[in-house]
């Protein structure tokens, strides 16, 4: 047992009043870039129409497009919408945590260390993540690379479950299950499908290893559809065009690809990830759930037993290739902010997991001589955690309803002037007396130029030529 269950309750509770206002703070977001330029293509050519567009002259996402236009509140005219999208993608991402705990876990924890165990492990990402807001707030980010790390999570649970059902009929739906999921991690984020196509090749050479063939075709299928799949997203018109912009002042060939190639740029970019406090601290995860051992080893799916080294290089080896990926943009000297929350995602899931994995199949392990350990760790967990959470109250609390107020303030000026003199542009005061905290509020807003692509986007949206901030005004916020 982790806890008591006094104590669980406890520390569920506090863990209740951690999470509440990250869910609140949705309902004081705002629209943001790309959130604009998808609601515009549907308005524009339909949602249909926005599908064919996009892939031929934005990216070949095509289920991050179809998503970002159907649900997007904006293309219905709502922008005060974009909130309620926010929660629900966040409640989703604490369903998927549970569904995933119980399914794995089945009856070894109660439901209530389950919970726990949920919310506590959103609150480290939260706590770990570079960019919350791109995670929980924005909604283009969200439908492109949030909802598909799920995946990374669902996926090998899927799996799991297909492999231990007995029922042909069953065994087939779980698979199908499977093979959407793979459909709709190519069709969004080219980051998490190379995670995931790592972990499927890993899966599927483990199993060629031990002679098991029919596990390996499973996986090796699984890994086929998803090749497919990601080359209709990476050979889209958008994507082909873009990359022959890039490479058109180099010469052969050998030197387009030495482009791309940059790797001071990489050792420092995973030197920024990886050896950061909080990103260490997802080492000691496991040594607190230490006392959970005895009962999830009793439920751990047939032949997932590995050795935590072989286990720590793969885990590894995923962030290498993410990062590999991202020399495609390397416009800062990190991993682009939202793409360093997957990667941190893939750790935070993968280090656990591959604890799991190395337990002996009967763990002998003293509880009590490792509980100074145990409760060392779980005071620095929450020192991690208390920056975010005190900094999510502050918004919440203080400079959300400004942020808000102001924002939509912006909104009626734009529609007002949008019905009496659409071809104009438009100048209004910038944020004030709000403080960004970096949870909800970043600082980010439109420039004091006309014609930026926030700028545009917010204007086409509302009706009129361009948009910007007074470049003369004081006091801006930020």
């Amino acid at each position: 047992m982790l806890l008591s269950p006094r104590w669980t309750k406890l520390v569920f509770f506090i863990l209740l009043l951690a999470l509440v206002p990250f869910l609140l703070l949705c309902f004081y977001n705002q629209p943001y870039l790309d959130d604009y330029a998808y609601a515009n293509a549907f308005r524009a050519h339909g949602l249909w129409g926005a599908q064919v567009f996009l892939y031929h002259h934005w990216n070949g996402r095509f289920v991050a497009s179809l998503l970002l236009t159907s649900l997007n509140p904006l293309s219905y005219g709502w922008p005060s919408g974009i909130g309620v999208s926010n929660l629900g993608i966040v409640l989703l991402t604490l369903l998927a945590l549970w569904c995933s705990l119980r399914s794995l876990l089945q009856h070894a924890i109660s439901q209530l260390t389950t919970a726990l165990l949920t919310t506590g492990l959103f609150l480290l990402f939260v706590a770990i993540i570079p960019d919350i807001h791109s995670a929980l707030y924005w909604f283009s980010s969200q439908a492109t690379h949030h909802l598909a790390s799920l995946m990374l999570l669902l996926l090998p649970v899927v799996v799991a479950r297909a492999h231990q059902e007995k029922r042909p009929t069953v065994r087939a739906y779980w698979f199908g299950l499977a093979a959407c999921s793979i459909v709709f991690v190519s069709g969004s984020s080219e980051l998490v499908t190379v995670l995931l196509g790592w972990l499927l090749a890993v899966a599927c050479g483990i199993s060629l290893v031990r002679g098991e063939y029919k596990h390996a075709g499973r996986w090796a299928s699984l890994l086929v559809l998803l090749v497919g799949t990601a080359l209709f997203d990476v050979l889209a018109p958008s994507n082909l065009n873009r990359l022959h912009r890039e490479t058109a002042s180099v010469g052969s060939a050998a030197s387009k690809l030495l482009q791309f190639w940059q790797p001071l740029w990489l050792i420092k970019a995973l030197q920024l990830l990886l050896w950061q406090p909080s990103t260490l601290l997802i080492l000691v995860v496991p040594l607190v759930l230490q006392p959970l051992a005895p009962h999830v080893v009793a439920v751990r799916p047939l032949g997932f037993r590995l050795p935590l080294l072989f286990s720590g290089m793969v885990l590894l080896g995923g962030v290498f290739l993410g990062a590999f990926l991202m020399q495609l943009e390397i416009a800062t000297p990190s991993i682009v902010a939202r793409c360093a929350n997957v990667l941190l995602w893939w750790l935070l899931l993968g280090w656990p997991a591959a604890c799991w994995a190395a337990l002996p199949a009967e763990p002998v392990l003293s509880i009590s001589s490792s509980r100074t350990a145990r409760q060392v760790s779980a005071g620095l967990l929450c020192l991690l955690l208390g920056p975010p959470v005190v900094r999510a109250w502050c918004e919440l609390l203080v400079e959300a309803p400004a942020w808000n107020r102001q924002s939509h303030q912006r909104y009626s000026f734009l529609q007002q002037v949008a019905r009496a003199q659409p071809h104009v542009n438009v100048q209004f005061p910038p944020i004030r007396y709000v403080t960004p905290r970096y949870v909800l509020i970043r600082g980010y807003d439109i420039l004091p130029t006309y014609n930026a692509p926030y700028n545009r986007y917010m204007a086409t949206y509302f009706g009129v030529d361009s948009v910007r901030v007074d470049p003369t005004a004081r006091d801006a916020a930020f």
